[in-house]
């Protein structure tokens, strides 16, 4: 089955592609055929976004929220419940300050985003807090 797809290329571009198909002695469906190929197969399992969100009436609006940097140690921390066994005052002080910090900057994407994984590791920082 032979099907045809137009594209629009910058006209030198087109130019130098079929001079070097006639140079080959290639048709443009040996060049690109494979080329389309490779690139449908990989794309075609990169979740779709739809599958995700909702689409309401045909147009929706996402918002990507800019990621933080925040240090896994500190959760580590939380996690681990080194704060409740460790006797030395000052990292105890120096950890929980930098808990109240990563959650301050946590808990407006939480609001955002309603993600429940956020919320659980929210829940345990202030539960260690």
């Amino acid at each position: 089955m032979k099907v045809s797809k137009y594209f629009k290329l910058p006209e030198e571009l087109k130019l130098r592609f079929e001079w070097l198909l006639g140079y080959f002695h290639l048709s443009a469906s040996d060049v690109l055929t494979p080329m389309v190929q490779r690139w449908v197969e990989a794309n075609e399992k990169q979740a779709k976004l739809n599958s995700f969100v909702k689409a309401e009436a045909g147009a929706t609006t996402i918002n990507i929220i800019h990621p933080e940097t925040v240090h896994i140690a500190v959760f580590q921390k939380a996690e681990l419940g080194i704060l409740r066994r460790t006797q030395d005052q000052q990292f105890k002080h120096e950890t929980k300050v930098q808990l109240a910090q990563a959650l301050k900057r946590f808990e407006p994407i939480y609001r955002q985003t309603r993600d429940p994984e956020l919320e659980a590791l929210i829940k345990k920082v202030e539960e260690t807090l």
